[in-house]
């Protein structure tokens, strides 16, 4: 057992190789056991058949069947004597002469088993009564062991091991052997000869296995090593992806997810102990002057100092997190009442007052700050964001200051205020959150060229509550990153389903100026197309031309390395905003989407047909596809055809629609790559 416990504390390769070691042993040792038994019964043989050939061949001749019959007189026995212990001096017994080891004994018996011959002539005369010897007479040979008492042997129990061989005397013209012959010879020759080919076996066959074995070690040594590598890869990038997943990737500190998780444990703890637990949620007010000044470069340098400045006055177990954008938080898992948490927000006001060198230059900021303490201002996260962004957003209108949420003064605020609060929730489960999909039709056979997601919230209270409402309050902050990856998750599932459906079609998700602007959105991408098995290539994201040109050099930085993954762009609501004519050629875009405004006015205003036609122009001078938005009755239609536009959206064609009426549609209309189930157009109505 001790053994056992000891091995089991070994690496794997060692106790292989051990357990390998004891198995080519034991397969050794059983072979060479298989092989001398071998060896051995094939010397006996040999052995034997020396013994026949010399026995016919040297010592028959020197015999007659008068010998046998009437026995020899003096002279007659000392000439055979002569002659077969002459014949008998040059037998080879193992590959070695007879001549320089002891006399062979010798005896011959007639047909009626009496000895006639024997150097042994003590036995001349003698009846044999040997079992061996009546099967010898009836025509067989028969051999056999056989020891004799030899102090001279050398031998360690002073016995000498013979071979004894009964061959049968039979001469021509007999039916029957005249006589036989048993001769016993020295089994040492035989031994040596034996051990000699075991020795060379034995050593071949542990040369043959311990080549065997060293090759085996070293192909599984190089497969351990190669799966530990392996195994220490996939660890690392486990790790990495759990970072990723719980860290903000600009500033490596903890986000939104660490943070809820970390909350929760907390707040368990507090339940147990009746303790306190305070959130403080920070924005940064005077940011945006910082990057519209300096540019987002600046932006990212001061962010990146933030965290660490933000700690320097906090203890060790409590948790600073970057929300998003220029909103952190700071999670105390233990204070003592409302005091407290004013007092460490007051410290971390004063902290982030002092000027941050970035690259020389010095930026002041001032925070907003709001304050929750759980149980008086709730007891689960949900109730503690809500009320912790209602606290912030009273902060900032106050203009730098830190606020503890107050239900008999907050409760009236405008609902704007607890909308954040409530999207959080929404994000963290459920189904309030969901996508409708409006359908895009190519103008010149009029099929379904792809959709666009569009988000929707029902709200448990207030029911369906307007993007107008929402989207804005969340791009102000950092949870519109989280937004856009709840759709671009939403929207790959539902891509996946339809393609796995046979009725695969491009889905577009728009994207506000933030998501632009982060540097990990490439990065998000790729690991939600890798995490779907969508092709890139299905994938459109939108941008709005204003929100390219707010930080041009480093939206084209983002926009480049989504369109490297093989992921369409296109430019949405175009003619909107204030295009550079130098950027807008050296975006890697796709498509160009004219914004409705101008659409509207197509067939009924000179002027907006004129901008309509330059927009077309101008995107396929730039090898761009144009689609028309907002596109509601057949002259517009007829006019875009007209015109050389490519695609067209709008109620005209469908409206938004849920995920199972697209379903219908696609199957019942088909795409550019598929064509409608019975073969035909089919007449198109709106839908929803």
């Amino acid at each position: 057992m001790g053994l056992v416990r000891r091995l089991r504390r070994t690496s794997l390769l060692t106790r292989f190789g051990a357990v390998s070691l004891v198995l080519t042993l034991a397969v050794g040792a059983v072979l060479a056991s298989v092989l001398s038994s071998a060896i051995t019964e094939r010397a006996r043989e040999q052995a034997e058949w020396t013994a026949i050939v010399a026995v016919r061949l040297g010592l028959q001749p020197q015999l007659t069947p008068r010998d046998l019959e009437e026995g020899f007189d003096p002279d007659r026995f000392a000439q055979v004597e002569r002659a077969i212990t002459a014949a008998a001096d040059n037998l080879e017994v193992g590959g070695r002469r007879l001549d320089d080891l002891d006399p062979v004994e010798l005896t011959v018996f007639n047909r009626d088993r009496v000895v006639v011959f024997s150097t042994e002539r003590e036995h001349i005369g003698t009846v044999s009564g040997s079992d061996e010897l009546d099967e010898v007479l009836a025509g067989e040979v028969v051999s056999g062991f056989s020891s004799s008492a030899d102090d001279d042997a050398g031998s360690e129990d002073g016995e000498r091991v013979l071979l004894e061989v009964y061959v049968p005397v039979q001469y021509e013209g007999s039916a029957t052997p005249d006589g036989a012959m048993e001769l016993y010879l020295p089994y040492a020759p035989v031994a040596a000869a034996v051990a000699e080919d075991v020795r060379t076996m034995i050593t071949a066959l542990a040369a043959s296995l311990t080549v065997f074995c060293g090759v085996v070690f070293r192909l599984v040594a190089g497969a351990s090593t190669r799966l530990r590598r392996q195994g220490e890869e996939l660890r690392t990038s486990a790790e990495r992806d759990r970072h990723q997943a719980t860290h903000d990737a600009l500033t490596g500190l903890p986000n939104w997810e660490l943070l809820r998780d970390r909350l929760d444990q907390a707040l368990a703890a507090a339940s147990r102990t009746s303790g306190e637990v305070a959130m403080l949620l920070i924005d940064l007010d005077r940011f945006k002057e910082i990057n519209d000044s300096l540019g987002h470069t600046y932006g990212d340098r001061l962010l990146r100092q933030v965290g660490p400045r933000l700690r320097s006055v906090l203890r060790e177990g409590d948790t600073v997190a970057r929300l998003g954008g220029d909103e952190f938080a700071v999670l105390l898992p233990l204070v003592d009442g409302v005091g407290e948490a004013e007092q460490v927000a007051e410290r971390l006001r004063e902290a982030l007052h002092r000027p941050f060198d970035v690259d020389g230059v010095a930026l002041d900021v001032e925070a907003s700050v709001g304050i929750v303490v759980s149980p008086w201002h709730g007891t689960d996260t949900e109730a503690l964001l809500r009320n912790a962004d209602i606290a912030m957003y009273a902060a900032k209108e106050l203009k730098g200051r830190a606020v503890v949420f107050r239900p008999e003064e907050h409760a009236a605020e405008p609902s704007r205020l607890p909308v954040l609060g409530d999207l959080r929730r929404a994000l963290d489960g459920g189904d309030e959150l969901f996508l409708h999909y409006q359908p895009k039709y190519t103008l010149d056979g009029e099929r379904i060229e792809g959709l666009e997601a569009l988000l929707r919230w029902q709200h448990p209270t207030r029911g369906l509550v307007p993007p107008g409402e929402f989207v804005p309050a969340a791009e102000g902050t950092g949870i519109i990153l989280r937004l856009t990856e709840h759709v671009l998750d939403l929207a790959l599932a539902q891509l996946r389903c339809w393609t796995d459906a046979g009725t695969a079609v491009p889905v577009a998700v728009n994207l506000s100026t933030r998501c632009l602007l982060d540097a990990g959105l490439p990065d998000l991408v790729a690991r939600l197309l890798a995490a779907h098995g969508v092709p890139a290539s299905l994938l459109r994201l939108e941008v709005t031309e204003s929100a390219v040109m707010g930080d041009a050099a480093r939206s084209m930085d983002v926009l480049q390395r989504l369109h490297d993954l093989g992921v369409r762009l296109s430019i949405d609501d175009f003619g909107t905003g204030y295009s550079s004519m130098a950027y807008l050629r050296r975006l890697p875009v796709d498509e160009l989407k004219i914004d409705r405004s101008f659409v509207l006015g197509l067939t009924t205003t000179a002027n907006d047909a004129v901008l309509v036609r330059t927009a077309i122009d101008l995107g396929h001078n730039l090898g761009l596809t144009v689609v028309a938005e907002g596109v509601e009755d057949a002259g517009q239609v007829a006019a875009l055809r007209e015109l050389g536009c490519d695609i067209a959206q709008g109620y005209h064609f469908a409206r938004p629609m849920g995920a199972a009426q697209v379903g219908d549609l696609l199957a019942r209309e088909g795409t550019l790559a598929q064509p409608p189930s019975d073969g035909r157009r089919q007449r198109r109505t709106s839908i929803g």
